[in-house]
């Protein structure tokens, strides 16, 4: 006979809710991974809700919830051939790339630091080993003058087997035709071929980078903001725009543009300084970079990823404070990060499904010297090349088209959050 004693009628009640609250953080869970990947601004502002409902700490453990569910079901998705990793742009084949134009200085540097300023009238020539010197031709042979070699990076050694990995694809040019930038992507990640990590490669001998503060973020509170604008007078001149660092309410990490020190900077983290003469540094703060007259813009966001050309010491530490507010470095999401090599190249790497020892690998690959994390998660991730179109209206185009789905045009408005953008020089 069944017993329906009063206490057994709690017990069964416990259950039952138990039960419900358990579906409902399931579908909680999958309903959420669906949001956030149709709608990523969508999720972003849920995301920045319950930080200030449950703070940042709690928000993160619920985020890494998500992106250890998401990351299971991409696993399964291609272990049972449901999926398969693809290109994440049409790749053409690329002729024999040629020889780098700037042989990287022999000289160890705690920093890495790349001035554009060109040479002083009457400065020594360049050494001859620098320089490519064609055969003698024939007595009866027209002689000419070669154009300079147009830039190019040398292709990457790939990780994986898609076509087209690590071979540099033309991307961004100036307005005579010159390429300015060039893109490629790699699969760092073995256990993940999902994994696919947009690389473009910037040339600061013909660019220039530039940071903004966001009219929100980075910021304390009552403290001075930016207004989250890219100049008119830059305008005209632009090549692509990117995202910052981490908000602040995941650590206040320093930022500062044009005189305005949104928030002070931290010892020992790293930061990418930009000065005066247009050089671009990357290194720890108060150590390679140090506050001076000619620093026009700084930002910092947690330890370096590389450091002299090796793995940073806290990468594979474990930690969940140093890598994205309390989310450890090996949970994958999507990450973005910031480079500079030995040869004065300016590296910008995003994707999905990273952990932090796969981007440390992929800009080892690409020959950074310096690097640094850039902000992560679905909606803050963003890369776009800028053009005018036939009216001169500036458009924007996505980097990664399928993963950067939403506000592609976020950076030619007023942003709330902080973001660099690049432009050519005009001669």
């Amino acid at each position: 006979m069944a017993n329906h004693s009063p206490k057994n009628k709690k017990r069964l009640s416990l259950k039952r809710v138990l039960t419900l609250i358990f579906l409902a953080l399931i579908f909680g869970c999958v309903g959420t991974i669906a949001i956030v990947e149709i709608y990523p601004s969508f999720g972003a502002q849920v995301a920045n809700q319950l930080r200030n409902w449950f703070g940042p700490r709690t928000v993160a453990q619920l985020e890494t919830v998500v992106f250890q569910v998401q990351d299971t079901v991409k696993q399964w998705q291609y272990a049972s051939g449901l999926e398969q990793p693809e290109a994440p742009w049409q790749t053409t084949p690329s002729p024999t790339s040629p020889l780098p134009l700037f042989t990287p200085s022999p000289t160890p540097s705690p920093s890495l630091l790349f001035t554009s300023t060109p040479p002083p009238p009457n400065s020594p020539s360049p050494s001859p080993s620098l320089l490519f010197t064609p055969s003698p031709l024939p007595s009866n042979t027209p002689t000419f003058t070669p154009s300079p070699t147009p830039w190019h990076p040398t292709n990457l050694t790939p990780f994986g087997t898609l076509e087209g990995e690590g071979i540099w694809q033309p991307y961004l040019f100036d307005a005579n035709g010159q390429m300015v930038a060039a893109r490629t992507f790699l699969q760092p990640d073995p256990a993940r071929p999902y994994t696919i990590v947009a690389v473009v490669a910037m040339d600061l001998a013909r660019a220039d980078l530039h940071f903004v503060l966001g009219f929100s973020d980075p910021a304390l509170v009552d403290g001075p903001t930016g207004d989250g604008l890219i100049p008119d007078a830059d305008r005209g001149a632009l090549l692509a725009a990117f995202n910052g660092g981490f908000r602040t309410a995941n650590g206040l990490f320093g930022a500062m543009a044009n005189g305005v020190v949104a928030l002070p900077p931290v010892e020992g983290l790293a930061t990418v300084g930009i000065y005066q003469d247009g050089s671009v540094q990357i290194g720890n703060w108060g150590t390679d970079i140090v506050d001076s007259p000619d620093l026009i813009a700084w930002r910092q966001n947690c330890p370096l990823v590389i450091q002299n050309g090796q793995v940073g010491p806290k990468v594979n530490n474990g930690s969940t404070y140093d890598w994205g507010g309390t989310i450890s470095n090996e949970i994958v999401t999507r990450r973005s990060g910031m480079g500079l090599s030995m040869d004065g190249t300016l590296y910008y790497f995003a994707g999905p499904s990273l952990s932090m020892p796969a981007l440390a690998d992929a800009m080892l690959a690409a020959g950074v010297e310096n690097g640094m994390l850039l902000d992560i998660n679905h909606f803050w991730v963003h890369f776009t090349a800028i053009y005018p179109d036939e009216t001169g209206e500036l458009l924007a185009e996505a980097l990664l088209p399928e993963e950067m789905i939403d506000q592609v045009d976020r950076y030619l408005k007023a942003s709330p959050v902080d973001f660099f953008y690049v432009t050519v020089e005009e001669e």
